[in-house]
C-alpha cells in the first residue's frame, strides 16, 4: 500500500516538471526513423547505420513517473539559489539531469546527415524529411524521420593512375587483395579501408610519412544501370616527404632515461654496437642484451613491424616502467630519420608479503603467510629472480572426540629464474622469428606435516597388527605421532611467442621427488590402509599410497591461444592445452615393504581448458567453459602423485561446493580426512555457463550453472567404485546454480557469488549409511553457499 502511494506521489511530481521549464522551450523526447524503398531493394544494413546517426541524446523519462531526474535538477538549483554560500566551493555542482531542449536547427542538420550517409552507402538517389510530434501539454517534442532511397549503385570498375612510379609499384603489388571488388555496393567505408591498406603497405616499404588521405577516389556514375566507375589517384598537394622512403640514419638509445633529468644527452657516455648508439651512465642492461631487443639498426628503412616487435621485446624484459621510441628528421636530409629510444627502468628489487587465514573443506583453519622477493635484473641481462615462501599452519575445528589429525602445516620455498631469451645455440638466428622468448628455471621444495592422535586410529592399529604403535599407545593413551611429506622439484624450460594470441611453454626437463619422513614406519601402514583400495604388501598388487616414495620425470608442453590479448574481437576464444609424458618410479614404504621392489608407472597426462565469450550486446555477454583432464596409463595402472591429481570445487570451479568436497565419483566428503586421497582423481571433467550483464561501469550481475566431478581411472589393478563409468556419468555429476555480483574496482574485480547445489553425486551413498556400517561421509548439505573471491571465475 505504501509503495502504491509513493508511486502516485512520484507520478504527480514528475508531471509538475513543466512549471520549471523556460518559456517557449520544449523537452526533446528523441527520434524515430523509417526507410522507404522498392521491395527489391535491401535496406537492412542502411537502416542500422542511419539509426546510429540519429541524435539520441534525449531526456530520460521513467514510465508512470515522468522526468524525475529533471525535477531533481531544478529542485537542487532552487536550493543553491536560496543558499549560495553553502555551495560556493562548487557552484557548478548539479543533481539529477540537466534538461535537453528541442532545437530545430539540430533536427535539420540530422536530416542532411541522413542523406549524406545514404550516399556514402551507394544510395545516391535519396531524400530525407521529417515531421515533429509535439505535445504542448507535456511540453515535449519528438522527431520522426523518413528516408526514401532508390536502387544502390555497385562498382563496375576500379582504375588507377599514379604519377609516382615507386608508389605505383608498391601499391600494384597488393592490388590482388583489394577491398574494392567489381559488383560490390559502393561503400565509402570500404574506400577508406582501401586507402588505409595502401598507407600501411607504403609504411612497411619505408614510407614513414605515408598517409591514407593522400589518395583520392573519383566516381563516375554517368554510365547508367546503377553502376559506378572509380579512379584512384594521388592528390595534387601531397607533401613531398610522404612520397619518399625514409632510412634510419641513427639509433640513439637511452636505457636509463629520467624525464626530470636536465643533463645534456650529448654528453652522456656512448657505446656503439651493431649500428646502435647506447647512451647512459650506470646502464641497467648490458649492450648485448639491448642489441638483442632491437630489430632495426642504422641504415635500415623504417618498418612499423620492426618498430612494434622492438617495443614488445623491450616490454617483455620486465625491466622498464616507461618505453618511448620517437623519430625525428635528420638535419640536412629529406629522406633520413633519427630514432631516439627512451627507457625509464623500474626499481631493481621488490618485496611482497601477505598474511591471511586459510580454511578448507576438511574444517581446518589457521594463519597463512606468503613472502616473496623479486630481483628484476639479476645480472644486467633482464633476468628475473623470484624467491617465494609459503607457510601455513591449521588446526581442526570439529568435535575434539573426532580429532584424528589435530594439526597440519605446509612449509614451502621456491626459486624461479626467468631469462628473457632462449639459452640455445645460435639463438640470434631465432630472434627474428619470435615476438618474445625466455628460459625458465625453477627449483622448489615443500614440506607437509601432519600430527596424528594414535588412540583415534586404534581400530586400524589392531587390525593391521602394528605392534610398535600398539605398545606406544598402551604406554601413553594420549600418544601422538607425526608424518611429513617432502616434495622437491626441478624444472628447466623455454617460453616463446610468435603471435600476440599464441604462446608456448616447453619443459624438456621436469623432475619431482616425493619422500615421507616418519619416526615409525608403522605410521605409513595406517595411511596406506586409508586409501581407496585395500593395502597389501604384494609388489604386484600393492595399492598406491599418498605417502609412497616417488621419483617422477615428466617433460611437458603447454599451448595457449587467447584472442582477448589483441582487444580486437567482440567474441573471444581461450584455449589452453597441456600435455605431459610421465615416468613414475614408486618405492613403497612402511613396515613389511622391505621385499617390495620398485614399481613403475608410465602415463601421458592431457588437460584442456576451453572458454568462449559471446558478446550478445555491448553490455551482455555469455561465457562458457569446458575443462577436462586425464592421466591415462600406458603401463598396467596410473600411479599419479597426489600433487598431479585433479580436484574440483571452489570459487573458480563448482561454486556450490568447497574444494575437495567432491569425488572421486560418489565418494562422500569426510572431515579430518587429510591422510586419504578423497577429493582427488586422475580424470576431471567440469563445465560452466555464465550470463554476465553490465548494469553500470562499476557493477555487473551474473547468472551461472556449474557441473562436473573427478574420478579415478585405471589407478589400481582391480576396478574401484570410484572409477569412471560411462553409464553412470550423468548421475555422478555434481551440479549447482546461482547468481553473482562483480564490482570493478579498476585495479581488480571483486566478486560475490551465491551458489546452491541441486545435484549431489554422493547423496544416495550417504542416505544408505546405517550404524554399525563403516562411516561413509558427512551429511549432505544443499544450503546456499557464499563465495567471495577476486577476478572472474573463468
Amino acid at each position: 500500500m505504501r509503495l502504491t502511494i509513493a508511486l502516485l506521489v512520484l507520478t504527480v511530481t514528475g508531471c509538475k516538471v513543466t512549471q520549471f521549464l523556460p518559456e517557449g522551450e520544449l523537452l526533446y523526447r528523441g527520434a524515430s526513423l523509417t526507410v522507404e524503398s522498392a521491395d527489391s531493394v535491401d535496406t537492412e544494413q542502411l537502416e542500422i547505420e542511419l539509426t546510429t546517426t540519429l541524435n539520441q541524446k534525449t531526456n530520460s523519462k521513467i514510465p508512470l513517473i515522468g522526468y524525475r531526474n529533471i525535477w531533481r535538477y531544478y529542485k537542487f538549483e532552487q536550493k543553491k539559489a536560496r543558499n549560495p554560500e553553502k555551495y560556493a566551493d562548487d557552484p557548478d555542482q548539479i543533481k539529477g539531469e540537466e534538461p535537453i531542449f528541442f532545437d530545430e536547427t539540430v533536427v535539420e542538420a540530422v536530416s542532411e546527415l541522413l542523406e549524406n550517409r545514404s550516399s556514402n552507402n551507394g544510395y545516391f538517389q535519396n531524400e530525407a524529411s521529417y515531421t515533429l510530434d509535439t505535445s504542448l501539454e507535456a511540453r515535449e517534442v519528438a522527431a520522426d524521420y523518413t528516408v526514401t532511397v532508390g536502387t544502390p549503385y555497385t562498382i563496375d570498375s576500379v582504375q588507377y593512375f599514379w604519377r609516382d612510379t615507386s608508389v605505383a609499384r608498391i601499391i600494384d603489388s597488393v592490388r590482388s587483395n583489394s577491398v574494392l571488388q567489381r559488383g560490390m555496393r559502393y561503400d565509402l567505408d570500404a574506400i577508406k579501408a582501401e586507402r588505409n591498406r595502401w598507407q600501411e603497405t607504403l609504411k612497411r616499404a619505408g614510407y614513414f610519412y605515408a598517409n591514407g588521405n593522400d589518395f583520392l577516389f573519383l566516381a563516375d556514375t554517368v554510365t547508367g544501370d546503377y553502376q559506378v566507375d572509380l579512379l584512384a589517384k594521388l592528390k595534387t598537394d601531397v607533401p613531398p616527404q610522404d612520397l619518399r622512403p625514409q632510412r634510419i640514419s641513427q639509433v640513439n638509445i637511452y636505457p636509463n632515461f629520467d624525464l626530470a633529468d636536465t643533463v645534456d644527452r650529448r654528453q652522456i657516455t656512448q657505446t656503439e654496437i651493431n649500428g646502435l648508439n647506447i647512451r647512459c651512465e650506470d646502464c641497467p642492461l648490458r649492450p648485448k642484451i639491448i642489441d638483442e631487443a632491437f630489430y632495426m639498426q642504422a641504415g635500415d628503412l623504417y618498418n612499423p613491424d620492426q618498430h612494434r616487435k622492438t617495443l614488445q621485446r623491450l616490454a617483455s624484459y620486465g625491466t622498464f616502467r616507461y618505453i618511448s621510441m620517437d623519430y625525428e628528421d635528420a638535419p640536412g636530409s629529406d629522406s633520413s630519420l633519427i630514432l631516439n629510444a627512451y627507457m625509464d627502468p623500474l626499481p631493481r628489487h621488490r618485496f611482497e608479503g601477505e598474511l591471511g587465514i586459510t580454511y578448507n573443506s576438511a574444517r581446518y583453519v589457521g594463519p597463512n603467510v606468503r613472502l616473496a622477493y623479486t630481483n628484476r635484473n639479476l645480472a644486467r641481462g633482464a633476468e628475473e629472480l623470484r624467491l617465494e615462501g609459503d607457510f601455513s599452519y591449521a588446526v581442526f575445528l570439529g568435535n575434539r572426540d573426532q580429532i584424528r589429525v589435530p594439526t597440519s602445516g605446509i612449509y614451502g620455498l621456491s626459486a624461479t629464474l626467468n631469462v628473457p631469451r632462449l639459452w640455445l645455440p645460435k639463438r640470434r638466428k631465432l630472434l627474428p622469428r619470435v615476438m618474445s622468448s625466455g628460459t625458465v628455471i625453477t627449483l622448489g621444495g615443500k614440506m607437509e606435516s601432519l600430527s596424528l592422535t594414535l588412540n583415534k586410529f586404534a581400530p586400524e592399529i589392531a587390525s593391521l597388527n602394528l605392534t610398535d604403535l600398539a605398545a606406544e599407545l598402551e604406554q601413553d593413551p594420549d600418544a601422538s605421532e607425526s608424518v611429513s611429506l617432502l616434495q622437491l622439484r626441478a624444472q628447466y624450460g623455454y617460453t616463446w611467442r610468435r603471435r600476440v594470441k599464441k604462446s608456448h611453454l616447453l619443459n624438456p626437463l621436469s623432475v619431482r621427488l616425493q619422500d615421507p619422513i616418519v619416526s615409525n614406519d608403522e605410521v605409513l601402514d595406517i595411511a596406506r590402509n586409508l586409501g581407496l583400495a585395500d593395502g597389501t604388501t604384494d609388489s604386484n598388487t600393492a595399492a598406491a599410497s599418498r605417502f609412497d616414495r616417488m621419483i617422477v620425470y615428466s617433460p611437458n608442453y603447454t599451448f595457449t591461444y587467447d584472442t582477448r590479448l589483441d582487444g580486437e574481437d567482440r567474441n573471444n576464444l581461450f584455449w589452453q592445452q597441456y600435455l605431459s609424458m610421465n615416468f613414475n618410479n614408486v618405492f613403497p614404504v612402511g613396515s613389511g615393504t622391505e621385499d617390495i621392489g620398485r614399481v613403475s608407472s608410465i602415463y601421458p597426462q592431457l588437460e584442456t581448458d576451453l572458454r568462449y565469450y559471446l558478446g550478445l550486446t555491448r553490455s551482455l555477454q555469455l561465457a562458457t567453459r569446458l575443462h577436462g583432464g586425464v592421466a591415462y596409463p600406458i603401463s598396467d595402472r596410473a600411479i599419479v602423485p597426489y600433487f598431479d591429481l585433479y580436484t574440483i570445487g571452489g570459487p573458480n570451479s563448482l561454486r556450490g561446493f568447497a574444494p575437495r568436497q567432491l569425488g572421486p565419483g560418489r565418494t562422500a566428503p569426510s572431515n579430518n580426512n587429510l591422510l586419504t586421497t578423497a577429493g582427488y582423481g586422475n580424470l576431471l571433467l567440469e563445465t560452466s555457463i555464465e550470463l554476465r550483464q553490465e548494469v553500470t561501469p562499476l557493477i555487473e550481475l551474473a547468472a551461472f550453472v556449474d557441473a562436473g566431478n573427478v574420478w579415478t581411472y585405471k589407478t589400481e589393478f582391480e576396478p574401484l567404485d570410484t572409477d569412471f563409468r560411462q553409464q553412470d556419468f550423468i548421475n555422478e555429476l555434481a551440479m549447482n546454480y546461482g547468481i553473482g555480483f562483480r564490482f570493478d574496482l579498476t585495479f581488480l574485480i571483486f566478486r560475490i557469488d551465491l551458489a546452491k547445489p541441486f545435484q549431489i553425486p554422493y547423496e544416495e551413498t550417504v542416505s544408505q549409511f546405517q550404524i554399525p556400517q563403516k562411516f561413509v561421509g558427512d551429511p549432505v548439505d544443499k544450503s546456499l553457499r557464499l563465495v567471495v573471491a577476486f577476478g572472474y571465475p573463468f
